[in-house]
């Protein structure tokens, strides 16, 4: 089997996160680093070993050498990029979202069904080894029925300056037409319905209440905030709280982020912590039940480890060994549900959603 050959495109941060899994996996590398900033894009190319660099997609996408791509570029370029490359004849793995519209949406999974190729949602939460230990113990009814979801998403300020949006970076987020919604609509809404939706199920009506802070003088982060959601044809019920703290220091070279997720039922409850904080110490996985608390250790609970998990994931795809645990159909759903969000938030009210 030849290694798969990957191109790609978008050289930020977080570009870091997803190159690791090809550089430790011995079925693919990377030959090709594609960003608008050619400094950055020679920079990455000579850390990742990659062969060539480009300042233009469409010259990449040209590449007969290049198997699949890598996008992770912001927001209101993923459908753009990905129909080109699906159009090219190339495999595509998207960062969240998968387009900013429904409409586009549908185009990328249009373009992905006429080419053939694999077209993988990355998102790494849904490789986080303690939530899928979590889903474990739920489907084993370990907590009884699920009646209660409970996400709590704290963001902070990293010893590296990732997300320091005062100083400048990533400032793209706040540009409505770049990012397709407020700047954490996709890093934490979508992020939180992507885990209620594997750890619960479907999810039926969206209510939002959404303050902001101001950074600067026009810059202004969509936090603090708390959405409600009913998960469909169930009694369990779901929210998601978010917090800024600027004063709270995270020793993270990665986004200063951390979820902590409790899902209660009828007989117990489990919390899962994911942080990119490396010193974090609480256990990530702790089941309550019957007066008893049992702690579950994880040897591979990283931050980086689930980015790792999903990039071995498309690329095995690619390879034909399994399928891509999100897809596009699914990606679509999770559009949807972040979209009704961001409505809601701006409504003031309450938003439903149909099934089927």
């Amino acid at each position: 089997m030849s290694r798969l050959n990957v191109g790609i495109i978008g050289a930020g941060h977080t570009a870091g996160l997803h190159a690791k899994g090809y550089e430790e996996s011995p079925d693919a590398q990377i030959i090709a680093v594609c960003d608008i900033d050619e400094d950055l894009a020679i920079r990455r190319s000579l850390d990742w070993g990659a062969r060539r660099y480009y300042k233009d997609v469409a010259e990449m996408l040209k590449d007969p050498e290049i198997d699949a791509v890598e996008i992770i570029t912001p927001h209101a370029l993923h459908a753009p990029i990905a129909i080109a490359a699906l159009n090219a004849g190339k495999h595509v793995s998207m960062e969240r979202p998968i387009a900013t519209t429904i409409a586009d949406a549908g185009e990328v999974l249009k373009a992905a069904e006429a080419s053939g190729k694999i077209l993988q949602a990355y998102e790494p939460s849904l490789f986080y080894k303690p939530l899928l230990d979590a889903r474990s113990l739920i489907d084993a009814g370990e907590i009884g029925t699920p009646t209660g979801l409970r996400i709590a998403a704290t963001i902070g300020q990293s010893i590296s300056g990732v997300w320091n949006w005062a100083e400048g970076q990533d400032l793209w987020r706040f540009d409505l037409d770049q990012a397709g919604g407020s700047p954490m609509l996709f890093d934490i809404g979508y992020q939180a319905f992507a885990i209620s939706l594997f750890l619960i199920g479907s999810v039926e009506k969206i209510d939002v209440l959404q303050r902001t802070t101001k950074l600067k003088e026009g810059l202004e982060l969509d936090a603090p905030s708390t959405a409600m959601w009913k998960h469909f044809q169930s009694d369990c019920l779901g929210s998601l709280s978010l917090s800024y703290a600027p004063d709270r220091k995270m020793r993270t070279v990665h986004h200063p982020l951390e979820f902590r997720i409790t899902v209660g039922g009828t007989r117990g409850e489990i919390e899962i912590i994911r942080s990119s904080e490396p010193t974090q110490l609480d256990p990530p996985v702790v089941l309550r039940r019957d007066g008893r608390r049992v702690v579950y250790g994880q040897k591979t609970s990283a931050f980086e480890d689930s980015f790792v998990r999903a990039t071995q994931n498309f690329i095995n795809a690619c390879h034909g060994k399994e399928e891509p645990l999100l897809r596009g159909a699914e990606a679509r759903q999770l559009l949807i549900l972040t979209l009704a969000y961001y409505e809601s938030a701006k409504r003031g009210r309450s938003v439903s959603l149909q099934q089927g």
